[in-house]
């Protein structure tokens, strides 16, 4: 009753009231009074209702499968993208030779590094938001050449 009182759906009561049952078990509550035990109860059905890192959160109300099922959907295959790491790579090589050398460079220093930018940072003692920057300026370029490669095979 008090758990349809606070949640006002049918459908979660059950859930709700099974959930505190678990929580209640755990807990000491002969020693309480029948005032202190209808508010202990309220108190715990309102919190875990309405709290977003209780229990019944996390396993119940996190989760609305019913409302995201669609019964007519079907499997799409996936198709990995043509591109690996050697395209990158002669990308990273034709941009060393022209005008890109210090963004490609900069950006195969941290491929091949595999560091953070800060370690990338603190080796070329260049400013961290510059190498940051820099690199993400890189990483763009690089998704707009892999866009029109893909486009055009």
């Amino acid at each position: 009753m008090i758990c349809h009182k606070i949640s006002k759906q049918d459908n979660v009561d059950d859930l709700l009231h099974c959930c505190i049952e678990q929580l209640i078990l755990n807990k000491n509550v002969e020693t309480l009074s029948d005032k202190e035990k209808l508010y202990f109860f309220t108190r715990i059905v309102k919190n875990n209702f309405y709290s977003k890192t209780s229990q019944f959160y996390n396993e119940y109300k996190k989760f609305k499968f019913s409302d995201h099922i669609e019964s007519n959907t079907t499997d799409e295959p996936y198709n990995e993208s043509p591109i690996s790491m050697d395209w990158v790579q002669r990308q990273i090589t034709e941009h060393k030779k022209g005008d890109l050398w210090y963004y490609s460079r900069l950006f195969e220093l941290f491929i091949e590094g595999g560091c953070s930018i800060t370690d990338l940072s603190k080796k070329t003692t260049i400013p961290i938001n510059s190498v940051s920057r820099d690199i993400n300026k890189y990483r763009r370029i690089l998704k707009q050449l892999r866009e029109s490669y893909l486009k055009n095979n």
